[in-house]
């Protein structure tokens, strides 16, 4: 039997262990092409970069309060609010171990009125931005009058009202306005953005219900309002979402005496209750749209509830 097994060894197995290659990396036949793999996408075009998010070192801080601190103008960001920005952003960013933030955040002064540019991108490392706001829309829920002043703040799920405190920014999403940005509240007046999809977005060209120059005008100069998000003009829009992407820092606040809450009733004494879409009750007779300017409801969540807004425009024919 041991004979056997011998000659099998030498007739079978013997010579394929001398054929087969002494080392693993032997080198390949000559007439074999190499592999060469390529770094990112494999056929050796450069990957894409995303931008590195500037940042802020606590200790800095100081120094930021001082170039913060510059003569009022008349587009400057109160200094109340200033410092109420910094303190949120001091507590946010440089607790529990952390030492640095985000260089760029946007503040928000609520008490303007709605037609005044409100919304400031501001650079904590030289204080750009602090006198070059930008308009941005508030809820209908916190303006039932429709007259471009906030008069109440809320965090309640379909309130439709604009919410104060610090926020950070989320991931970017694509929805019924087009490109948008989720937000996540950081203080128990917003903590539930998130679940309120209070987000930050624009407006399709084609739907200006916002920043509409011609209803605009019909409206005093006050834009439309939303459902409690933070709407911006289209050009803007790319600008303060990367700004906030991914945790940048948003704090919205009110650099006047908070308002007084006050009962909304009609003259016949209903009680006024806003329906999600449409921003007025569906019991209360809508007012005439001046100028002619028809009202549309928007009907689902998250779309602009404006009065007036323009007609959508009619659909081609085939």
């Amino acid at each position: 039997m041991e004979r056997v097994l011998t000659r099998l060894f030498a007739s079978i197995l013997l010579p394929l262990l001398t054929a087969a290659p002494v080392s693993a990396q032997a080198p390949l036949s000559p007439s074999t092409p190499p592999i060469v793999f390529s770094p990112g996408t494999g056929d050796g075009s450069p990957a894409p970069m995303v931008p590195i998010r500037p940042t802020l070192a606590c200790a800095a801080l100081p120094q930021t309060q001082a170039i913060l601190a510059v003569p009022p103008s008349p587009h400057r960001l109160d200094q109340k609010l200033v410092n109420q920005a910094l303190a949120a952003y001091a507590k946010h960013n440089c607790s529990y171990g952390r030492t640095s933030g985000p260089a760029l955040i946007v503040v928000v002064d609520f008490a303007k009125k709605s037609s005044e540019p409100r919304l400031y991108r501001i650079d904590l490392r030289t204080g750009q931005g602090i006198d070059s706001p930008i308009r941005v829309a508030h809820g209908i829920g916190s303006d039932p009058n429709d007259d471009g002043v906030i008069d109440a703040f809320s965090d309640v799920q379909d309130s439709l009202m604009s919410s104060l405190g610090a926020a950070r920014g989320g991931e970017i999403y694509v929805g019924i306005n087009g490109l948008s940005l989720r937000l996540d509240g950081l203080e128990p007046t917003n903590r539930s953005m998130r679940a309120r999809d209070i987000v930050v977005h624009s407006y399709s060209p084609a739907l200006p219900r916002y920043f509409n120059a011609a209803v605009m005008m019909a409206r005093g100069g006050r834009p439309g309002t939303s459902e409690g998000c933070f709407v911006v003009e289209p050009d803007k829009r790319d600008w303060i979402i990367q700004t906030l992407v991914d945790g940048g820092f948003l704090y919205a606040g009110y650099s006047g005496v908070l308002p007084t809450p006050k009962p909304l009733q009609t003259p016949s004494g209903q009680q006024v209750v806003f329906s999600r879409g449409t921003g007025v009750s569906p019991t209360v007779p809508r007012r005439p749209a001046p100028g002619g300017i028809s009202e549309i409801p928007a009907g689902t969540p998250g779309t602009p509830p404006t009065a007036p807004i323009p007609p959508a425009p009619a659909e081609p024919q085939q």
